[in-house]
């Protein structure tokens, strides 16, 4: 495989970029876009096929599976996600991270009163 840059003059055919992983159509000859850093490759038909193929039937598995998988997901926050939302509610710790009580705690004096007289 060949190795162009971005602005590069090239002839006809499909570039890959290795830098994002997009492929690059150049119907007749013209310049490829970006800059000397983007790196691209012109691929056979044979390999783009192949790599069709590939992507193809990994979406055809994966698909169900993700169906599947997501289902489940939905299911158990619906049934259990009130539940564990109701008991975040009523759990409480008594730290507020907001409040800050810089005058400090009341003390009992002689009288058994709360507050200091």
């Amino acid at each position: 495989m060949q190795k162009f840059t971005g602005g590069q003059e090239v002839g006809a055919g499909t570039y890959w970029e290795s830098g994002t992983g997009r492929l690059v159509e150049m119907k007749k000859e013209g310049v490829l876009p970006g800059n000397l850093e983007s790196t691209y490759s012109r691929l056979p038909f044979a390999i783009l096929f192949l790599y069709g193929i590939i992507s193809g039937g990994l979406y055809i598995v994966f698909l169900p599976v993700t169906i599947i998988g997501l289902s489940l997901y939905l299911l158990g926050h619906r049934i259990f996600g009130g539940v564990l939302s109701q008991l975040r509610t009523s759990v409480s710790f008594g730290w507020r991270p907001t409040e800050a009580y810089l005058a400090g705690k009341n003390r009992k004096d002689k009288n058994g009163s709360g507050t200091k007289e």
